[in-house]
């Protein structure tokens, strides 16, 4: 338990090694080809990329929404998800595999991260139209389009904000506004972000009407928004049932565990009991599955 311990804190080191890069380095370093995309407008580049190329570029700042003690919250995370996975399996349920507690802890951290880019795409859904409508003011009062930004980056004090701000500095020390939205896309690979800096490019490249098109932009964003929570709305009796029918079996195994341990015991321990407690794992976890691939398609 304690080398895999170390092992797993070694790996959260390392995934948290390339937020600690020098400002001068994220200020000139420039992608050329992200550049040539973003200038041709490119949007199957930016949209459509592989999955494992995906998570790599999601992981740092999905991470920066833990804070500067981000390695010590991952850490304590892992230790917590490797004491749990040894106390179910060995303790409770004496199982020595190791393959098969390397595949709790996987479990764990999985669950866990997908908290994290739930958190950070709830967080920008909820904070990206207070961002347009700042920057749409700005215009409206006639600043130029570097100075709306950098205003909407000194107003705003969350991750919006922290991006405007780093995108006005960014455009300030002379980089190109491909190169800053490029980069910007890459944080926030949303669709409606990657609509936004397009935007941005024609208008830079092209001229026209912006403040129009930030309106058409922001009453779309709040109409998506309010359909989502009508959606989650209709569909909560739905999810919060198949909660309570998942809980059930487990309120009733504690339940046993009291009124009559010899039951639990051979669920738990003998060999044909043992048929048992796994078909109703299995059986949870494919029915959890149905029920969160129909709620996510409601979704899309």
């Amino acid at each position: 338990m304690l080398w895999i311990s170390l092992i797993l804190f070694a790996l959260a080191l390392l995934l948290n090694r390339s937020s600690k890069k020098s400002k001068l380095d994220q200020y000139f370093q420039v992608d050329h080809q992200g550049a040539e995309s973003v200038s041709a407008i490119n949007i199957r580049s930016l949209s459509q990329k592989h999955k494992l190329q995906k998570l790599r570029e999601s992981i740092s700042p999905t991470l920066m929404i833990l804070g500067p003690r981000s390695t010590l919250y991952i850490a304590l995370y892992t230790i917590g998800a490797v004491t749990a996975s040894w106390y179910v399996l060995v303790v409770f349920l004496h199982q020595k595999n190791p393959l098969l507690i390397s595949a709790a802890v996987a479990v764990f951290l999985v669950i866990g991260y997908r908290f994290l880019l739930s958190r950070r795409r709830s967080e920008f859904e909820n904070s990206f139209p207070d961002a347009l409508n700042i920057l749409m003011s700005a215009v409206t009062a006639g600043d130029s389009l570097m100075q709306a930004i950098g205003y909407v980056g000194d107003t705003m004090d969350n991750a919006i904000g922290r991006e405007f701000k780093l995108m006005a500095d960014r455009l300030k020390m002379g980089e190109t506004p491909e190169v800053v939205l490029m980069r910007s896309c890459k944080n926030y690979p949303y669709p409606e972000f990657l609509f936004f800096t397009i935007t941005l490019r024609a208008n830079i490249s092209r001229g026209g009407q912006l403040k129009g098109v930030l309106a058409r932009l922001i009453r779309v964003l709040v109409d998506s928004r309010t359909l989502e929570k009508k959606k989650m709305a209709m569909t909560s009796e739905a999810r919060i049932s198949a909660k309570i029918v998942a809980a059930i079996p487990v309120a009733f195994t504690v339940l046993l565990n009291y009124i009559n341990p010899g039951n639990v015991d051979f669920v738990l321990y003998d060999p044909d009991g043992r048929v048992i407690l796994y078909y109703v794992l299995i059986s949870e976890m494919i029915g959890l599955t149905i029920i969160w691939l129909l709620v996510r398609g409601v979704r899309a």
